[in-house]
């Protein structure tokens, strides 16, 4: 059965027995917050939107993909844009929410947790002293065997600070729901230049920087102090 005839056909079902337990995803989240809010029941939203009870009920408790015009309904009911409801605002500076910040609650991350968060690899800033001043650069990043690994070209700035202590941050913040988090690692990089090594990176580091071209020199990042903190609207 389709989502659409669970928006049409909703009186077919008995309210509260869904076949699956609930596994809201992140439009679930934004939904039932917002709705929180403005204060507002189920019932109410639905009527606002003009969709089903029963559809909005399952909006809020499993992952969903309404259609562009039950979102835009769904939006101004809920007085927000579709752009908010999908985790829009990425060009927003964290912190420029609507909600009190006096709500949200910071926790500090285990070396475990953070490390797990991670591991999956992405973009992070890498920051270092030069004979300038601190410097902070973005950089794609992968994980291997706990290290941190990052590729850059010959002569930039990461290859000509590549030997010494360095700091790599990688965050992750969602706006819409008032939560996130932050990795800090710290310690010792070297550019690496042993063939051994070399291939293996070569072989096993996914990581494939975003502005392209020739970027075959490795820096490793070896882990000396992880932390981090979790931000989450309480």
């Amino acid at each position: 059965m389709t989502l659409d005839q669970i928006s049409r056909s909703g009186s077919d079902y008995q309210v509260g027995r869904w076949p699956s337990p609930p596994d809201p995803g992140d439009l679930s989240k934004r939904v039932a917050r917002r709705r929180a809010e403005l204060h507002l029941s189920t019932a109410q939203v639905a009527a606002r939107s003009g969709l089903s009870l029963r559809y909005l009920e399952y909006v809020e408790r499993y992952p969903a993909r309404p259609t562009p015009a039950a979102l835009r309904h769904l939006a101004a009911a809920l007085q927000t844009t579709p752009a908010a409801l999908l985790g829009g605002g990425a060009n927003v500076p964290p912190g420029h929410g609507p909600r009190p910040a006096d709500l949200r609650v910071i926790s500090k991350l285990m070396p475990a947790e953070c490390r797990r968060l991670i591991t999956p690899g992405g973009v992070g800033r890498i920051g270092f002293t030069t004979l300038n001043g601190p410097m902070v650069v973005p950089v794609n990043f992968a994980v291997l065997a706990d290290t941190i690994v990052i590729r850059t070209a010959e002569g930039t700035v990461i290859d000509g600070h590549a030997d010494g202590p360095v700091a790599l941050e990688v965050d992750h913040i969602d706006e819409a729901l008032g939560q996130g988090w932050s990795v800090l690692v710290r310690g010792p990089a070297h550019r690496v230049s042993h063939p051994a090594e070399l291939r293996r990176l070569q072989e096993d580091a996914v990581v494939w920087p975003w502005p392209g071209g020739e970027r075959e020199v490795y820096v490793r990042i070896i882990p000396s102090q992880v932390t981090g903190r979790r931000i989450e609207l309480r």
